[in-house]
């Protein structure tokens, strides 16, 4: 009978290595002398069971939009090493819940009762938004003079015969 447990050395330190799959035989004859009392998850027993990673996004339902109705339009300021006056509303969703959102991009004509379209996209700097208005889709209007992430923001494509407006806070050349 071959030893269990094999000594090996490391620079000035002895170390006892087991092999593998003695080891795991030796576990399961364990197992098998102490009964079902004595069970290692995966290797004797049913695996551990893991719990369900919670949603982050409890209101979308698994959808990638919702649809609401503005309840109320205010402002919030952010988290402590940011500073400003950032848009939020509250909405109440075709699902019946209330939640709120962030309004992004310059400016807003949103008032109380417009229909929205909302999506996930935590605003990291302002506590409790997990989620996004979707900029040009039914009664937000898209960034006006937008030239840059257009598709973000909801803005059409600038036609040519118009002037280019300066960038800005473009490159300074």
């Amino acid at each position: 009978l071959k030893p269990i447990f094999r000594l090996r050395k490391r620079g000035s330190h002895s170390i006892a290595m087991a092999s593998g799959r003695r080891f795991l035989l030796a576990l399961c004859l364990l197992a098998a002398v102490l009964g079902p009392c004595f069970q290692i998850p995966g290797v004797t027993g049913p695996p551990k069971k893991r719990p369900k990673p919670r949603d982050k996004r409890q209101e979308l339902q698994r959808c990638p939009q919702k649809g609401g109705i503005v309840t109320r339009v205010y402002t919030m300021s952010p988290k402590k090493p940011n500073s400003a006056i950032r848009k939020v509303c509250r909405l109440k969703l075709s699902t019946g819940t209330e939640t709120i959102a962030y309004i992004p991009g310059e400016g807003h004509s949103l008032q109380e009762f417009a229909s929205v379209l909302m999506r996930g996209g935590r605003r990291r700097d302002l506590v409790g938004i997990r989620y996004n208005l979707v900029r040009g889709a039914r009664d937000l209007q898209g960034v006006v003079g937008r030239r840059q992430s257009r598709s973000k923001y909801g803005t059409e494509k600038p036609s040519g015969d118009e002037p280019a407006a300066p960038a800005k806070g473009g490159k300074k050349r």
